[in-house]
Formats: structure tokens, sequence, C-alpha cells
């Protein structure tokens, strides 16, 4: 976690003592997946996949190129990466079939339909188009994917939050409104109307011991040690992640906040001690889970339907999201990362430690598992 999205983030540290709404009716269990056995488990060897393929990215003009890109959304055979640096905030798209660059939307800047920066997108698939809600001011953004132009600006509720929104059109696009004793979820449609909220009493504030994030398109919200995933006025059961000693407490999480940021000490060192559950993908019954523990981090991959691990792989690399080593259909070993899965399929960027044309190593990885 880099200095910068700590100090966004101590201003409301969180932590969950107690979440009254627990609506699972009409679900089935969920797998318990005790994540502390596993801490001294090897690096598997690569993981047999179905239906791998390789695409070459490629393009004209500069605007093909891209930096600290990570998948954000496939529609089709469109593939739409968010590519965030210091200097450049936009979404770029590329064609999966022949590796194409088909174009971009990038509007950054302070004026009229121009935001700061993308930190939240929204991919309507079925008219082509994104929204990117713009905290600047209470609007959203709706822009064409085809020509890049701003079909419309929304106006939206002003909301007080730090926290960016999650989820996707297709379910609910989720915004966490955060306060001292309390969280509210509100709730979003594919035109950013709102439409339900969940109310989370016994809140309180932290930077690690929770996650809110994005898997595929759905929003998922760890509480303690349960994975929810959110849909419109209810938080869903995914699994249950148990860390035992190794989970953090609130009063811990205060405790390391401030000693990173009054006294700078390294967060890294503090956090060794813990389990970190750092990001979350899953789709069509399998379910990749990345920890960071004394210093490393751990792709595990787990059937949900029993919470088996089937795969594990150790880097230490810490900005990346995730990591998986795949075999292709020679049976040599694929190393990537920045996975986003959606409708049975995994897609990702090849890593550069496996790339030999590092000036031209956009290369998207696709497959079943």
């Amino acid at each position: 976690m880099s200095r910068i999205h700590l100090a966004m983030l101590a201003l409301f540290c969180c932590a969950i003592i107690s979440c009254n709404r627990d609506n699972t009716a009409g679900t089935a269990s969920v797998p318990d997946i005790n994540l502390t056995k596993n801490i001294s488990t090897d690096s598997s060897n690569g993981l047999d996949v179905n239906n791998l393929t390789q695409t070459q990215l490629s393009g004209d003009s500069s605007a093909a190129f891209f930096q600290n890109a990570s998948i954000i959304d496939v529609a089709g055979d469109t593939i739409i990466l968010l590519e965030n640096t210091l200097t450049t905030s936009r979404l770029i798209m590329f064609n999966l079939q022949d590796g194409n660059y088909l174009g971009q939307v990038a509007h950054q800047g302070q004026g009229p339909g121009e935001y700061r920066r993308i930190i939240g997108a929204f991919v309507n698939d079925s008219n082509a188009t994104v929204l990117i809600p713009n905290f600047d001011t209470p609007s959203v953004y709706n822009y064409s994917l085809a020509d890049d132009s701003l079909l419309s600006t929304i106006e939206r509720e002003p909301v007080m939050t730090m926290m960016p929104p999650i989820g996707g059109v297709e379910s609910c696009i989720n915004v966490a409104v955060p306060t001292p004793d309390n969280l509210t979820i509100i709730q979003y449609n594919y035109a950013y109307e709102r439409i339900d909220s969940i109310e989370i009493p016994g809140f309180r504030g932290g930077n690690f011991n929770m996650v809110w994030d994005n898997a595929g398109n759905n929003g998922v919200f760890m509480i303690a040690d349960t994975l929810y995933t959110l849909v419109p006025g209810e938080l869903r059961k995914l699994a249950i992640l148990s860390r035992g000693d190794k989970s953090l407490t609130p009063e811990k999480d205060e405790e390391i906040t401030k000693a990173v940021m009054m006294s700078g000490e390294d967060e890294i060192e503090l956090l060794k001690p813990y389990i970190l559950v750092r990001n979350i993908q899953y789709t069509d019954g399998k379910i990749l889970i990345t920890t960071m523990t004394d210093g490393a981090k751990h792709s595990d991959l787990y059937n949900l339907s029993d919470g088996e691990m089937l795969y594990r792989s150790s880097y230490d690399r810490l900005s990346i999201p995730n990591m998986m080593i795949v075999r292709d259909q020679s049976g040599k070993s694929i190393k990537i990362e920045r996975l986003f899965a959606k409708n049975g399929r995994w897609y990702g960027l090849l890593s550069e430690d496996d790339n030999t044309t590092p000036d031209d190593n956009n290369i998207i990885i696709s497959f079943e598992i």
C-alpha cells in the first residue's frame, strides 16, 4: 500500500464491530477457508488451464502504449484497461482477437466534462458506454467507448467519502459513506439512480483490516473474516476467510496507522505479523485470494464449493494486485499478473519478468480453469 493511499484512507480507518443486516436467504452454504494453515505452503508448479490464448497488443499511435494498467472489463471481443500513473488517467481499449488498439477515453483536466483522476469506471456492455463519477463536483460523466465523446452529465447526490465506488452496472454500483459509528452503502443502477442502500452500525475506522474492492464486475466487502458480495439491499456471503490471531483488530489497525503517519515507521515491518487480504477475483466456482503475509504476497486459488486449495503463487512485488503461473499448450510456464475474472474466463497481463521484449510487453493472456 502506498503512502498516498494510506494518507487518503487514514481519515476514516475502518473496521466493522458488528453487522446487523446479514440477509443470506436463498444462498447456499459458503466455504470456510482457513488462511493460517497455508502460511508455510510452498508455491505450486504452473497451473494446467484450458483454452489459453495470447494476444499481443499493438497500435500505430502513441496512445496504444501504456504503463501500470489494469483490466477493468471485457465486453465481447473488447478488453478495457485503466491506466493510472502520476501524469495519466484514462481508459484504453483493444480487440482481443487481433490485439489492435481501438481507442481511449481520456478527459483528464478540471473543466466541464473532465476528471482529475479515474477512481471508478463502470462499463455498460449493452450500449458501449462507461460511467465515471467525478469527485470534484457531484456529477457522473457518461462517455461513449466508440468515439470518446461525452454523452451526458448526470447530477448525483453529494456524498462525503474517500472510498472509491465499486461494483458494476449489471448488479449495482456501491458508494460507501462512513461516519464515526456507522456505514451506509448507497447503491445505484446503470443510470446512476439510487436503487437501494445498506446500513451497517458499529462501524470504526482503519486501513488494513477490511477489503472494499472489485472482483471482476462485482463489489466485494470483507468484514472481519467474512467476505461478501454486494447486491441491491444485501450483503451476500461469499466465503469465510479465517485468519485467527493473525487478523488485525480495529485497535491494532489504528495503532499501526498512527505509527506510520506520525513517526514514519515502516508499514511493511509493522504489518508482517498479520494476514492481510489484498485482492479477490472469482468466477465459475473458483476464487483467487491474494494475501500479504510476512512482507510477501500469495495468490491462492480455491474451490468455492469446498474451500480446497488448488494452487499457490508467492511473490515479493507488493505493487502487483495478484499473480498466477499457468502452463501453455507446450507445457511452458507463463507468469500472469493483474488478473480479471468474468463469465468463467480469466484475463491478465504477461508479467514483465517473463517478457523478452520489455519495450513492447503488453500481452494479454486469457484462459479457463
